[in-house]
């Protein structure tokens, strides 16, 4: 029975408590995603289902990109209709989803003067309220199982409001960390399959190749380690959005 199951352990009972709650959320969304059962919850761990599947590979991207497209529809749709990107937001469960800016703004600003990024531009990024609003889950391409057609999401742990295409410019920033440089027609497909999934709400490439940006300044310090071996710079498929002119 055991192997069916998977537990997640926490020090923080609070960060315990929190990725139950978004887990439910998510799971009251009913998009029709593939998300494991909750088992058992405690103060320090969750038990999860233990679901089948094996980590996407590149082939898989634009069916994940279409399954991330598919949650933050049903999001957006059922409960972030009325939600701004610059206030925290109470879900119908209760559960407070923190602003955009505010959990990474300090962790983004720092890792801008390591690298030479314009403040006032990243600021720019981040203080934007006039887009419609969806979520930020972890979207590593870890935290996706793929078995057959079916593409599972996993890892509840963190879970902040965004704008659309936020996390699917996470999905290429992580896959390409992952895999290495992307084909152009495989990285069209999977913008296609996510537009095509949140439909009619639109997701620019001038914002995706910005968030894109964000993505590799939060993940800089990971550089070596979770898989990431390729550096952003040497994978980046279109020009610095940031870069000088």
């Amino acid at each position: 029975m055991t192997n069916n199951l998977f537990t997640k352990r926490y020090d923080d009972p609070q960060r315990c408590s929190a990725a139950a709650a978004h887990h439910d959320w998510l799971a009251g969304l009913q998009s029709g995603v593939h998300l494991p059962h909750l088992v058992t919850r405690a103060p320090r761990h969750l038990v999860f289902e233990r679901l089948p599947g094996r980590t996407p590979q590149v082939a898989d991207l634009p069916r994940v990109a279409a399954t991330l497209g598919q949650l933050h529809d049903a999001a957006h749709r059922r409960e972030l209709c009325s939600a701004r990107l610059d206030q925290f937001h109470s879900t119908s469960t209760g559960l407070a989803l923190p602003d955009f800016a505010s959990p990474r703004r300090k962790a983004l600003r720092r890792a801008a003067r390591v690298t030479g990024i314009d403040l006032a531009a990243l600021d720019a990024v981040l203080g934007r309220v006039d887009l419609p609003v969806a979520f930020y889950k972890d979207p590593n391409i870890r935290n996706y199982l793929v078995e057959g057609e079916d593409i599972a999401v996993v890892d509840f742990d963190d879970l902040t409001l965004a704008p659309f295409g936020y996390d699917l410019a996470g999905l290429i920033v992580t896959a390409s960390l992952t895999y290495g440089s992307l084909d152009q027609r495989l990285l069209t497909d999977c913008i296609d399959a996510y537009r095509a999934a949140i439909s009619p709400i639109r997701c620019g490439r001038d914002e995706l190749r910005q968030y894109a940006e964000l993505h590799h300044l939060l993940t800089l310090r990971y550089l070596g380690t979770n898989g990431y071996r390729h550096p952003w710079p040497t994978v980046r498929p279109w020009p610095n959005p940031f870069a000088s002119t």
